[in-house]
């Protein structure tokens, strides 16, 4: 039982990583931010990565949330998910976008009700990261930290693991 469920949350704070990267991506695609070298895991102090997954696990209901309306905006247009990606990879790549005017429209119309969803969890979500004590871009440095490095991914299991026991 309790394999089972330490299992269940580390897959459950996986999602959080994989969100938290989409919005994060978005969000600074959309304001075309400098891409800084994250610190190495041992720059994170115990404490710090103790406060990250405390917000984190805040913040991922709202994350998940605002993917839904995300994806509402989408399905709300007459579009899929998959002809949505498909149009936003060909438009970021410059490929060849294979799309009627109608698919197009409606893409365009997806876009600015997402954007608009992504502004409003961006002020919810940068409030309770504050709110619970951290700074909104120590959260996204550790956030890219953890994707790109499997010893602060470790290190940050091995935390959760610590504060589920």
């Amino acid at each position: 039982m309790f394999i089972k469920r330490k299992n269940s949350f580390l897959k459950f704070f996986s999602s959080l990583m994989l969100i938290s990267a989409f919005l994060l991506s978005a969000q600074a695609s959309a304001q075309q931010l400098p891409m800084q070298q994250s610190p190495s895991p041992a720059e994170y102090s115990d404490e710090e990565l103790i406060v990250f997954v405390n917000v984190a696990q805040k913040v991922l209901p709202l994350q998940q949330e605002s993917q839904m309306k995300m994806i509402g905006e989408i399905e709300e247009e007459n579009l899929t998910v998959d002809k949505f990606n498909e149009i936003m990879n060909a438009h970021s790549t410059g490929g060849n976008i294979e799309a009627t005017d109608e698919e197009l429209a409606a893409f365009n119309n997806a876009i600015e009700g997402i954007q608009e969803v992504q502004a409003e969890y961006e002020v919810v979500i940068t409030e309770v990261i504050v709110e619970e004590g951290m700074a909104p871009a120590k959260y996204q440095e550790i956030i890219t930290s953890y994707q790109q490095d499997p010893e602060l991914q470790m290190r940050i299991n091995a935390l959760l693991e610590e504060m589920q026991d």
